[in-house]
């Protein structure tokens, strides 16, 4: 699968944050999730109202129950444990927990008590872990529609699109054009169908190699929502599907 930059990229690369050092998407293996490294002193992650709340509110307002913005957290060095991480947004005396999810992704609350001097925080040195924000899709399994493919890239558009300073709307806009929702499984052999009523469409391998978020190889299909199907057809997922915005 081609690595394709996000706009998540051109967020944290260009836009205002609390990172100490933004770095560029790395994109050393075929078909490997286009993310963005951050880096910070202490535990702290960073500053939740310069990165991850505004991030994650405009997530929730514009692709609530169809998107969540999440975190991804791996060794940045070999020896580095990462199963006993914790995450937890903390401000002054109070903390608040955040738990993975599937694939070891921590979904970023919007948690507005925490907005004036609230942090991110892990219990690892920070130069120890590598950090990725991520876009989750999470529409339930058997929800998927053309209809909704195409209204999900449309609205990660419109979602994200005031986060990018203007002088990068251009590359924001460029990045999100090329944006695909991927329906992935761990067989090579696996199908997607497009349903029509009781009616078979299309079929689709998921031929095409890449790795989901916790970096294990999947097989996948991509549309890019220019597929000539009426709206209201159905995909009907392999059981082990793992959709994937890229």
């Amino acid at each position: 699968m081609r690595p394709l930059p996000t706009l998540f990229a051109a967020v944290f690369l260009y836009g205002p944050s609390a990172l100490a050092q933004p770095a560029p998407p790395a994109f050393d293996s075929p078909g490997r999730l286009p993310t963005v490294e951050v880096k910070a002193a202490n535990n702290r992650l960073a500053a939740y109202k310069d990165l991850f709340y505004p991030m994650a509110k405009a997530v929730q307002q514009g692709l609530g129950g169809r998107a969540a913005l999440a975190v991804q957290l791996r060794a940045a060095r070999a020896g580095v444990r990462t199963d006993d991480l914790a995450v937890w947004l903390e401000s002054g005396g109070e903390s608040l927990p955040v738990r993975a999810g599937e694939h070891g992704l921590y979904v970023v609350p919007v948690e507005e008590r925490f907005v004036q001097d609230g942090r991110v925080a892990i219990n690892k040195n920070p130069k120890d872990v590598r950090a990725n924000l991520v876009l989750v899709p999470t529409l339930a399994p058997d929800a998927w529609t053309i209809g909704e493919v195409r209204r999900l890239l449309r609205d990660v558009q419109t979602t994200m699109a005031p986060l990018i300073p203007w002088h990068h709307r251009l590359l924001g806009w460029a990045f999100t054009r090329r944006l695909g929702v991927a329906v992935c499984s761990g067989s090579p052999l696996a199908q997607v169908e497009v349903r029509d009523g009781g009616g078979v469409l299309a079929r689709y391998p998921t031929s095409e190699p890449g790795r989901n978020h916790a970096n294990a190889p999947v097989y996948c299909h991509r549309f890019n929502g220019n597929e000539h199907f009426d709206p209201r057809a159905r995909l009907v997922l392999p059981e082990d599907a793992q959709v994937l915005l890229i």
